[in-house]
This record gives C-alpha cells, structure tokens and sequence, in this order.
C-alpha cells in the first residue's frame, strides 16, 4: 500500500471531518469512505479510537432522530378553531432539544401561526395544519415582509411527510391584493408582501413527499439556496385566480421533483436563478413525470441573474396551462441560463406551448424594431436547449422563441416536436435554431413569422 497517499488522503479527511463535527450525523454519511481510510490507514491508536467515537455518538444520534414528538402531547388541539402555535413550538424545541425526531401532525385540523423547525426534524402529517389567517399574527421581518408560514433556515437533513395537509388558507391575503379602483395595496406599507406557505432556505438534504399543500397566501413551497432536495408525490392546488400562488419556485443545486400534480394560480414550476450562494446559483435539476394543469407551466424566471444550468425535464403532461415550456427574464435581470433539456412531453389546451423570451413581463407588438441595447451581466442569455418528443395539441400560439437584437437566443435543437395550434411560431432574434422531423400547425396564418431568425430543417407546407 503506498503509505504517502494513504496519509494525504487522511489528513484531507480529517481536515473535513474537524470542519464538520456540530454535524456527526452528515459526517457519517458522507465520509464512510474516508472513515475506512483511517481504519486502514491510521498510524496511531489516538485515531482508531476518535472514529470509534465518531461511530458511537452517530449511532446515538440515529436513534435521538427517530423518537416521536407528537404536537398533542403539548397542548395542540385539533379542533380547527384554537390557536395552537405556542404549543407546536413547544413541540419542535423539545425535538431540538434532543437533537432531532419526528414532529407528529395527528389526525384532525390544527390551527397554527407562523413556525421555524430545525435540523434534524421529520415533520410528519396525519392531519391538517391551517395557518392561521388572522394578519396581526405575522410579525414583520427586518425586510418589512410578513413572517412566511412555515420556515427552515439553514437546517439540513429535514423532511415533510405524511398524507397530511398543510392549508394557508390564503383568501383573505387574495382579497387584500386584489385590485381595488385600477390600485393594488400590495404596493402600499399597509400591505406588505404576503408570506410564503413552505419557505425552506440554505439547507440541506431535503425530503419532502406524498403531502398536500394548498392555498398558500403567495407562493406555497420556496426551498431557496438549497442542495439535494427531493420533492416527490406532493400535490398542490389554489383557485386558478389566486394570485402570485406559484407551486414549487426552487433554487439550489441537486434537486429532484417526481410525480407531482400542480393545479395553482402561477406558475406550476419556477426555477429561481436569483441567488448568491453558488456559481451557478442553480445546478442539475430532475425534473419528471410531473402533471401541470392551471397555471404557468414549467418555467424558468422571471429573473435568472444567478445562472442556470443542467436541467432535464421530461415526462409530464400540460393541460389547461397558460404556457407548457416558459424561459423568461428582462434585460437588467437576466444570466446565462443553458445546457436545457426537455424531453417527451404532453400538451393540450395551452396558450404558448414552448415560449422562451427576454422580454418580460409583456413581449413587445413587434420586438423585431426594438434597438440593441448595451450588454450587461443582467442581459439575459438562453443558450443550448433540446427539446425533444413533445406533442401539443389545441394552444393559442405554437412557440415564441424571442431573444433581444443584442444578445439572440442561441441554438435551440427541436426533434420529433409535433404543435397544432391557432397561430404558429413567432421566432425573433434568435440563431441556430433548428428543426429535425418536427411537423408544425396553425389554423390561421404562417407557420412560422421571422425576423432576425437562423432557421434550419423547418419546411414550410
């Protein structure tokens, strides 16, 4: 065995294992290879017996992780009528306290205010929690925002499960944003922004599957700075009017999002690639056999200054949606977003079927005489997208694929795409887009309208 390299690798992972010890659980798990390093390797009797240590307090704190803190044991009540925030609270610190477990939604409905849990924690739902929907409840942060519903802060191995539910009851903060006389009070100090239902920022090892979340007051899940989050068999649903109540608007790195069903009043799915945290701020994510009906689609903006790359999305079914594909960002918001892939894909009854723009929120009546404008690091930048396998049938407009005279939207591949709509495809700014064995529809007017456009294998019947 050659002893240097044995002895490097060593002192690296002990390096990461100092750096890391508040964490021994995550420790354990992701350095089992370097632990059996320091087994082989280790020269000294001081070093077997550090990871024996490391070993018995992991197990230790394993079995703290599976005890159960059941919220009625507390004082919770699940009536659907008292205030139970104090007692759930109460409940999440004595998990805390013994360094992790189960936090255990019984059967019933359980009205709470706004609550922070902790690492370590299983949030597991039988029942029902209902936000409550008294406004004096939410304390305002130092940002001047209403305190968000339900909220993990740089925690990590945390967990939603269960078939239970979470409600945000959101119709009275809807009724408050509406507009009133042509004005919206969103806009006024007496109103400040709405809260997010879930809010999950800057953690770690993220599970969250099988629950319900709905009527959320503004978005209802937000996992933000986030990395290996998996999200699967959720379901979320708002009235197709409820206002800015996105599904699942995520940002981080490593995240997988399966068999889920969106049915809100925005966007199913909005990646986020607003951040600091990383470069990118948003990495490899898994998109699939996910079911869109009202709402914006699968959706990438509005505002993409942190960078995107490595998506797939693939296996999902559109209906009812205002757009199936969506990219969207305004010059002095935008980033480099790339490496796309969507593959087998169903629509029907869209409005756009696949929309990528850099004109946003409204695209301009002929964006072909807009005047190149001067680039910047917020210029938005859509490049190297594949899309593949998709059938849309019924939409309003087949594809708008719109980037800016200063910076086009750059090689966009489409293959065995198949669109029937009543327009077809407005295609500006745009090079290196090319077609492969795709077949195009529109009931009134050209298929495609270009301008400023490099298009190949699109034969026009």
């Amino acid at each position: 065995m050659n002893t240097d390299k044995c002895n490097c690798r060593m002192q690296m992972d002990e390096c990461r294992i100092e750096n890391d010890l508040p964490d021994i659980h995550s420790v354990f798990c992701n350095h089992q290879s370097a632990l059996l390093s320091v087994f082989i390797c280790a020269p000294s009797v001081a070093k077997l017996i550090f990871v024996f240590s490391l070993c018995f307090l992991t197990l230790h704190s394993l079995a703290a992780s599976h005890k159960t803190f059941s919220i009625t044991d507390y004082g919770a009540v699940g009536d659907g009528k008292t205030l139970n925030t104090e007692s759930i609270t109460k409940a999440i610190a004595a998990c805390k306290a013994a360094g992790g477990g189960e936090l255990l939604v019984p059967e019933g409905k359980f009205v709470t205010g706004p609550l922070t849990f902790c690492s370590n924690l299983d949030l597991h739902l039988d029942g029902t929690l209902l936000l409550n929907n008294d406004l004096t409840n939410y304390p305002l942060t130092k940002n001047g925002r209403c305190q968000d519903g339900f909220s993990f802060d740089h925690c990590h191995d945390i967990s939603i499960t269960g078939h239970g539910i979470i409600d945000g009851q959101g119709q009275v903060w809807w009724e408050k944003y509406h507009k009133r006389n042509g004005e919206a009070p969103a806009a006024s100090p007496q109103f400040p922004h709405r809260p997010y239902l879930v809010a999950i920022k800057n953690c770690q090892r993220v599970v969250i599957e099988n629950i319900t979340l709905q009527n959320s007051p503004m978005f209802h899940l937000v996992p933000q700075g986030c990395e290996d989050v998996t999200i699967r068999h959720i379901t979320i649903h708002s009235p197709v009017d409820s206002p800015n109540t996105d599904g699942i608007d995520p940002a981080g790195r490593n995240f997988t999002i399966t068999n889920c069903t969106i049915d809100t009043g925005d966007d199913c799915i909005a990646i986020k690639p607003t951040g600091n945290t990383f470069t990118p701020s948003c990495d490899n994510f898994q998109i699939s056999n996910c079911t869109f009906l009202h709402g914006h689609g699968m959706s990438i903006g509005g505002q993409t200054s942190g960078g995107l790359r490595h998506l797939h999305v693939h296996d999902c079914t559109f209906d009812g949606t205002d757009a199936g594909i969506r990219m969207k960002a305004p010059r002095g918001a935008g980033g480099l977003v790339d490496d796309l892939i969507y593959d087998n894909l169903t629509m029907k009854n869209v409005k756009v079927a696949i929309l990528i723009t850099s004109y946003y929120p409204r695209i301009p009546r002929q964006p072909e005489n807009d005047p190149a404008q001067k680039l910047s690091k917020l210029t938005p930048m859509w490049r190297h997208i594949h899309i593949s396998n998709v059938i849309a049938t019924d939409s309003q407009i087949d594809a708008q694929i719109i980037g800016l005279p200063e910076m086009p939207v750059d090689d966009v591949t489409l293959t065995n795409v198949n669109l029937s709509g009543q327009h077809g495809m407005q295609i500006v700014h745009a090079k290196k887009i090319h077609f492969e064995n795709c077949h195009i529809q529109a009931s009134q007017g050209p298929i495609v309208d270009a301008h400023d456009a490099e298009i190949t294998g699109l034969e026009e019947k």
